[in-house]
């Protein structure tokens, strides 16, 4: 990582103190768009059943799909490589906090002076926090149609009165930049060529900054993608010359990888952008994790988990910050929850355990991502809001009464919603809408079976034999599948059982019905034809089993990721705005959504308003 910058004399004073007199502001943001939208607020009673597709449909990850397994893979390895201690921040030195709010505030027009960014800047600070980004490409671009805007949002001071919401002077991603990987290739086709054909259209001449903390998509790549996006340069010149991609790159996965075999071969190397530049932004951090001080009381904790944990390094500069500035409220930026579809993520190892954060007694803001669902609830004395719907597939609200036990003050699709989509992913996974590994897979498992009753040698014997095969072992895929190995036993092992007992049965079944079907049309029933066609059934319906399997498990709280993840819904995306208030007192938030994306004339909706204001 490129070294820090350079550390304010005036690090060491102490920020929780009342702000001394107004400095002189710098000018506020411009608004782009003229009308300023005013959001609807977003329904949650009315169910959609079906979305606009789009021509996107054919650009997002399919993850029963190669590209997803691509990614599998990728995630093996870098765990593997994880788990050998090889952790790339040992090489990265973070910066210093208020050198860092200096930058920041130089590049947003303000006159640095050691001092934390609001009191610099003399005005509100406004934050956009997306995250899970970099799928469909054409969800991405809505994506960032709606981020790149101002609007007409409710006024926190004054009921029924409203505020004109800029676009943000910062823009945050919260990690899982681009999916299945966030290499360079698929962060700059999937994230900076759509984001770019946005802000070249609606360029205002102002410059902002660009922060982020990684995911674990980030980590599968160990980095690289995440470094050439959000790496300070080694100069500002640097990214201001560079120019901002608007052309993706055409060569497929297929093909980059015959490049990097014929450039290995050769002892060459295979060319990267040296940045991935977002237009109008700036990246200024020196390290995956920083801390920036908002307020002089509000700092902005960005953490990195890596893979696993939160590691020694990042803790001690978290802790040493904290212990010369006690009071403060930090707003902590993680890249998954520390409740996810109504569970708590209490291991050692999460960020909360590991900078000893006291939810329960002290005052925080928490932001995340991973989930990609919009969440809002309090717990202690903590404001939890998860918001991972950047551009990434649709997850659901938790279904089951029991993962129901926090008070969730707001969510977005709500269980009724999610429901219905629910009901759609059996389907969804038969049809092969959703990648064809588990047609793969379950015609290695039949072509036995069936081969062997089509006339070609077998018996009824060996066919049963074959079935039961294929049954116990998608029992066992199944059961791994649920979750069976975290404690999961009766539940998942019944679901398990049964998703076995049917997919061994499916083969039987369908031999035996085409059979009839034949018999009554007095059709023609050769080996060959016979044989292939119980085959393909059999396929299509045990992949129907599987969905219902993937579905059930949802329904019933034991999985909140397979079903959705299959299913893959291109709606209801969102993003945060953040107001981080002049007068210090707090922080203002605006969830904005679109419920359909790539309809025509889909406008963004109010999903959520929120304040954070921690007592002194």
């Amino acid at each position: 990582m490129m070294a820090p910058i350079a550390a304010s004399a005036l690090e060491s004073r102490p920020l929780a103190q009342p702000r001394r007199g107004p400095e002189p502001a710098t000018e506020a943001p411009r608004l782009y768009g003229a009308p300023r939208h005013r959001p609807a607020p977003a329904t949650t009673d009315v169910v959609r059943s079906g979305l606009t597709a789009g021509a996107g449909a054919r650009t997002r990850v399919p993850w029963f799909g190669i590209t997803s397994l691509w990614g599998h893979l990728r995630h093996f390895v870098a765990s593997a490589i994880a788990t050998e201690d090889v952790d790339s921040r040992d090489w990265m030195t973070p910066d210093e906090p208020l050198a860092l709010a200096d930058a920041v505030a130089a590049e947003l027009g303000a006159t640095p002076r050691g001092a934390p960014l609001v009191d610099t800047l003399g005005r509100d600070l406004w934050i956009d926090w997306v995250a899970d980004t970099g799928d469909d490409l054409e969800v991405s671009r809505a994506v960032a149609s709606m981020i790149f805007d101002a609007y007409s949002l409710p006024d926190p001071d004054r009921d029924g009165a409203h505020l004109e919401a800029p676009r943000g002077d910062v823009l945050l991603f919260g990690g899982d930049t681009a999916y299945p990987v966030a290499t360079v290739n698929e962060i700059h086709n999937r994230v900076i060529v759509p984001f770019n054909s946005v802000l070249h259209e609606r360029n205002d001449g102002r410059r902002r900054v660009l922060l982020g903390i990684p995911g674990n998509h980030d980590w599968y790549d160990g980095l690289d993608g995440f470094a050439r996006m959000f790496r300070r340069k080694l100069a500002a010149k640097d990214e201001h010359e560079l120019e901002a991609a608007l052309d993706p790159h055409g060569a497929r996965r297929l093909g980059r990888a015959v490049e990097w075999a014929d450039r290995f071969v050769q002892g060459g190397q295979v060319q990267k952008p040296k940045a991935l530049v977002l237009e109008g932004y700036t990246a200024l951090q020196s390290a995956s994790f920083f801390l920036l001080p908002l307020t002089p009381t509000i700092p902005l904790f960005g953490v990195d988990r890596q893979l696993k944990s939160v590691d020694l390094r990042q803790r001690r500069f978290f802790k040493a910050w904290w212990r010369r500035h006690p009071g403060v409220t930090p707003l902590v930026a993680l890249h998954e929850p520390v409740h996810a579809f109504g569970e708590a993520r209490a291991h050692p190892s999460t960020p909360v355990a590991s900078l000893e954060l006291d939810l329960e007694r002290d005052e925080h803001l928490v932001l995340a991502g991973d989930i990609h669902h919009y969440e809002r609830f309090r717990r202690g004395r903590t404001l939890h809001v998860t918001a991972g719907g950047g551009g990434a597939f649709l997850h659901p609200a938790p279904l089951a009464a029991t993962c129901r036990a926090l008070p969730f003050e707001r969510e977005w699709p709500g269980p009724r919603q999610s429901r219905a989509l629910l009901g759609a992913v059996p389907w969804h996974v038969a049809s092969g809408r959703s990648g064809f590994l588990p047609h793969l897979v379950l015609l290695a498992l039949f072509a036995p079976a069936l081969g062997l009753g089509a006339g070609w040698g077998g018996t009824a014997a060996a066919v049963g034999t074959a079935s039961v095969v294929a049954g116990g072992l998608s029992a066992v895929v199944c059961a791994l599948l649920g979750g069976i190995q975290k404690g999961r036993v009766v539940g998942v092992g019944l679901l398990a059982g049964a998703a076995g007992v049917l997919t061994g049965l499916v083969p039987m079944v369908t031999s035996l019905a085409l059979l009839k079907a034949f018999d009554l049309g007095n059709l023609p029933a050769t080996p060959l034809l016979f044989g292939a066609t119980s085959l393909v059934l059999a396929v299509l319906f045990g992949a129907l089993v599987f969905g219902a399997f993937l579905a059930a498990l949802t329904r019933l709280g034991y999985d909140h990721y397979e079903a959705f993840t299959a299913l893959g819904h291109p709606g209801y995306k969102h993003f945060v705005r953040l107001r981080i208030r002049a007068d210090g007192a707090g922080v203002d938030g605006w969830c904005l959504g679109l419920e359909d994306p790539l309809a025509p004339g889909e406008r963004p909706v109010l999903v959520d308003t929120f304040t954070w204001r921690p007592r002194r």
